[in-house]
């Protein structure tokens, strides 16, 4: 008899997590790029640009995981992330859940009351984040609201410009090697938010990002040669299976733009190879009207449509390339259609 199709994606990722995927990935291909910052990334966060192969991410995931056991928190608890989908962001999010604990990605655009809310929701034990995101800067807003979070007791952050009373990350990761991991914890599960109500936190499992990650997968048919690109800064179910979550799966080197930039988007598609452009529907009219509509090196496009109604117009005409529609009913929920 033939399996059902969830059956089926049950059955192939049995036993899989991003944890796995990550190792499995470090030993076949450990010296290729896994994760790559956009060119103009020191614009907009005062960092320079580089790049993560898949030993050097596994390395900072795990220097990460076993600084964050120090502080021994119980197993599952909360870890808030303010941070846009890049290197900082999945780092932390494999981190947490290599320690045991339960990754919360908190919504950039928040105000201090909306993050609060959500910080005491979940409970959040310890904070994540970033310097600066072009004029917003995550880790003034994470030490504030610590302050006003009872349950927050540790905040860390990532990069030079680390203000006064919060822990500099890059500099105490490589001190924690030392430090045992958790052993016989189980997998928790990670925590979303709705970007346009601030629903949540909603907990995601990881066996759902990757049966969504397959899913989309199987209809953009990414190549190892191939690069994702994405445009999605949140940490929705949505961004985590477009991101994250198909390259763990795939293997295929991820591009964060983390910050939108017309400059970026267009240099992060030149050099020959094929890409797999994620991008919000509502700039799909824009991307229509522009040259980069016909760009040679769009393999699939991707459309994120987070708003209810109708698809924007004008829509992009492309027979030589799989372009997606990925409509979010909520931010731990989505469906998956090709055109």
């Amino acid at each position: 008899m033939k399996a059902e199709p969830d059956e089926a994606v049950a059955a192939l990722l049995e036993g899989l997590d991003l944890d796995s995927l990550l190792q499995a990935l470090t030993r076949s291909r450990g010296y290729e790029a896994a994760l790559r910052d956009p060119p103009g990334r020191r614009g907009w966060s005062d960092a320079m640009p580089t790049s993560l192969s898949f030993i050097q991410l596994e390395e900072r995931v795990d220097q990460l995981a076993r600084l964050l056991t120090i502080n021994k928190a119980q197993a599952g608890a909360s870890v808030a992330i303010l941070a846009p989908m890049g290197q900082e962001a999945l780092v932390s999010i494999l981190a947490c859940l290599r320690a045991g604990l339960s990754p919360l990605m908190l919504p950039l655009h928040g105000n201090e009351l909306e993050l609060l809310r959500l910080i005491e929701a979940s409970g959040a034990v310890m904070a994540l984040g970033t310097a600066r995101v072009g004029p917003l800067r995550p880790l003034l807003m994470l030490r504030n609201l610590a302050v006003r979070a009872f349950s927050t007791r540790f905040v860390g952050g990532f990069g030079h410009e680390v203000p006064e009373g919060v822990a500099a990350l890059d500099t105490l990761m490589a001190s924690a090697a030392g430090q045992p991991l958790p052993v016989g914890v189980s997998r928790p599960a990670l925590q979303v938010v709705d970007a346009r109500t601030f629903a949540g936190p909603l907990p995601v499992s990881e066996k759902m990002v990757l049966g969504r990650a397959l899913e989309m997968s199987r209809l953009v048919k990414p190549l190892a040669s191939s690069r994702i690109v994405t445009a999605l800064v949140g940490g929705d179910l949505a961004a985590l299976v477009c991101g994250p979550g198909m390259s763990l799966l795939t293997g295929v080197e991820l591009l964060p733009l983390g910050l939108f930039s017309l400059g970026d988007l267009q240099a992060c598609l030149e050099g020959g190879r094929k890409a797999h452009l994620v991008l919000p529907a509502a700039m799909e009219p824009s991307l229509a009207r522009s040259k980069l509509a016909s760009h040679p090196a769009l393999a699939s496009l991707v459309f994120v449509q987070r708003e209810p109604g109708e698809r924007a117009l004008p829509a992009i005409d492309r027979p030589d390339v799989a372009i997606v529609d990925v409509h979010v009913q909520s931010a731990a929920e989505i469906t998956v259609s090709r055109r």
